[in-house]
């Protein structure tokens, strides 16, 4: 299991049997785009791509953006079937995700151990 993102960025690339290039194609972005995604040292890719490319690869979403939770949920289906149902996250999720790109690793562990420390006393 891979902790770092472009890792998983990478790995998902590889389970759609694409070359970068034609990954860009298929969600829209430029190669080299794609490449900074699999840089260590890297942009990381928005929101919406990185739903777009667990859709295309089987990959869970949770997984492929954290590294927690199940890490295949199937068979990979086109982008344009399922990024439909993503795009009915409210704005204040669209902004807790974008934000959520920004943390640090350090500062993402924390709010999921806030977020997880919450679900426990309920």
């Amino acid at each position: 299991m891979s902790s770092k993102l472009y890792e998983r960025v990478r790995e998902a690339r590889k389970l759609t049997g694409l070359t970068q290039e034609a990954l860009a194609l298929d969600l829209g972005v430029t190669r080299s785009a794609v490449a900074q995604w699999e840089m260590a040292n890297g942009t990381a890719p928005a929101v919406e791509h990185l739903i777009a490319l667990a859709c295309r690869s089987g990959l869970i979403f949770e997984y492929l953006a954290t590294g927690r939770g199940e890490r295949v949920f199937g068979e990979p289906v086109a982008v344009a079937e399922e990024a439909a149902h993503y795009r009915q996250l409210s704005d204040q999720q669209i902004r807790l995700l974008d934000g959520f790109e920004t943390l640090s690793p350090r500062q993402r562990a924390g709010l999921l151990d806030l977020i997880g420390t919450g679900r426990k006393r309920r």
